[in-house]
């Protein structure tokens, strides 16, 4: 073989090797980004079910267990549990008077949870959907946040129909 034949394929293997080191680059970073994901997705399902666990002890009359990978709020013969399901970065909600298929959510653009139900549209936990959670698992009902008793609100007459009071001289 003469030198002029054996240097004919080197421009080729070198624009080849260039390509194929950038496509390892390439999936290296995709790599080290799915691993950063995944962990910070650890941290945060690890802060929220501490969150859970400081909610269930607030309600006071609850009893609490929680491991690395469990929170179960316990309220008289009802359970509810929250519990880290596998590397994604859901964590699944099972309890008395749910059905199966409720999971805890990250949204990362919005920086919340979300509960997403098995049917139905998703709300964020810590807005509406705790306050379900609860309601469904133990079968409560959080009173109504207005504490003004009726006979001092305005839209409502003394006798407690709707329309404005009504005033004697």
């Amino acid at each position: 073989m003469s030198e002029r034949d054996r240097g004919r394929g080197l421009s080729l293997a070198a624009r080849l090797r260039a390509s194929l080191d950038s496509r390892e680059a390439a999936d290296r970073r995709a790599r080290e980004e799915e691993a950063r994901r995944r962990e910070a997705a650890k941290r945060q399902r690890v802060e929220l079910l501490r969150d859970l666990e400081a909610f269930g002890h607030a309600l006071g009359h609850a009893d609490v267990t929680a491991t690395g990978q469990l929170v179960a709020i316990r309220l008289g013969d009802r359970v509810l549990r929250f519990e880290i399901d596998g590397d994604g970065g859901d964590v699944r909600v099972t309890g008395d008077g749910l059905s199966p298929g409720w999971v805890l959510r990250r949204n990362d653009e919005l920086e919340r949870w979300g509960l997403h139900p098995p049917h139905g549209a998703a709300r964020l936990l810590f807005d509406a959907g705790l306050e379900e959670l609860v309601g469904r698992a133990f079968a409560l009902r959080a009173p109504d946040p207005d504490p003004s008793p009726v006979e001092e609100r305005d839209d409502l007459s003394r006798d407690g129909t709707a329309g404005p009071r009504k005033r004697s001289l």
